[in-house]
């Protein structure tokens, strides 16, 4: 099973931000409003057996952590491919939860696929529109003033977003579909929630 802890920011906030969205002159492939979400922690493929001792575990965390108060705020990319929106506000009780989440594994969990940085993704780059990095053509050879990433402009508009305020009470156990969501990409299921109760 492909899973994840993640907070899950409420309507109103998603709406705010498809908004802001909505008035972004630009063509990446937006990510659905029903899958945005602050990911805490990655598990990787866990074997189904394995699921009772994760909540088990994920339970004692969210007796552990209180809420937080949060608010999304401007937006960068991750390379070409990743169009983000950060987060801002109990930025610290936020990776202190993450950091928890990751240790409730049952399983160790690859160091690539452990959080980095809170954040909601918003949009990939569509097919096709993604170049080699900036001073690279597509061999690898250093050019001069190379392509600028067709996330860019999106990155630019979004900047200057600042949401609205709100309170995280939860956070949820959820499991990733590949390939069986809108326009191919993943559907999410909410395994399990947790209020913060601490």
């Amino acid at each position: 099973m492909r899973l994840f802890t993640a907070v899950i920011p409420p309507t109103s906030v998603k709406d705010h931000l498809g908004l802001a969205v909505d008035g972004v002159p630009a063509s990446p492939r937006w990510v659905p409003r029903e899958n945005l979400h602050i990911t805490l922690a990655f598990y990787a493929d866990l074997p189904e057996g394995t699921v009772p001792e994760l909540c088990e575990e994920l339970s004692d965390v969210a007796r552990k952590h209180g809420p937080i108060d949060l608010r999304l705020r401007g937006a960068g990319s991750f390379g070409a491919r990743v169009l983000w929106i950060g987060v801002d506000g109990g930025t610290r009780a936020l990776k202190d939860l993450a950091t928890d989440c990751l240790v409730a594994s049952p399983r160790e969990v690859p160091e690539d696929v452990k959080p980095h940085r809170a954040h909601v993704t918003v949009a990939h780059a569509r097919a096709g529109q993604v170049r080699p990095p900036r001073g690279r053509d597509r061999w690898g050879k250093r050019t001069v003033g190379g392509p600028r990433s067709p996330l860019e402009p999106a990155a630019q508009a979004l900047s200057v977003y600042a949401g609205p305020d709100w309170t995280a009470d939860s956070f949820a156990l959820v499991e990733s579909h590949p390939g069986e969501g809108a326009q191919g990409g993943p559907r999410y299921e909410i395994v399990q929630t947790w209020a913060l109760e601490g």
